[in-house]
């Protein structure tokens, strides 16, 4: 196995820092199916409230409760219990697979062809064979 040395000016690295973290992974953002762009369980929240023109504390009423509460949602920083994520599902029109998500058939078979891909591109940059690049993936 061999070891490389990575910075932010390595080409194709993303510092740390600005890759979104969320319990359950990313999900491809709404209306870009080529799952170029990912986005947080916080962020998809706030898209989807926003959508529908409400306000924080807006949302937080209607769910009985704080503020506060929603705020951290949408930095990632808590996690709504279950039966929250059932009344915020209904609310805002989003099943809660949708909310958390989780892989569609059709979208694991999307994350495989992409896993395929990195693979290939690590193994180019590494200058090894896509058999010798194992990729984990924790959600």
């Amino acid at each position: 196995m061999r070891n490389f040395s990575l910075s932010s000016s390595t080409p194709g690295i993303t510092p740390v820092g600005a890759v979104p973290a969320g319990e359950s992974g990313f999900a491809p953002v709404a209306g870009n199916d080529d799952g170029s762009a990912f986005e947080t369980f916080g962020e998809k929240l706030s898209r989807l409230r926003k959508a529908r023109c409400w306000t924080q504390s807006d949302l937080a009423r209607q769910l009985g409760v704080s503020e506060a509460s929603v705020c951290y949602w949408e930095q990632n920083r808590s996690r709504p219990k279950p039966a929250r994520l059932e009344s915020l599902g209904a609310l805002l029109g989003a099943p809660i697979a949708e909310l958390l998500g989780h892989a569609s058939p059709s979208r694991v078979s999307d994350l495989g062809a992409m896993v395929a891909r990195m693979r290939s591109e690590i193994a180019q940059a590494a200058g090894t064979s896509p058999a010798k690049v194992k990729i984990v993936i924790e959600m």
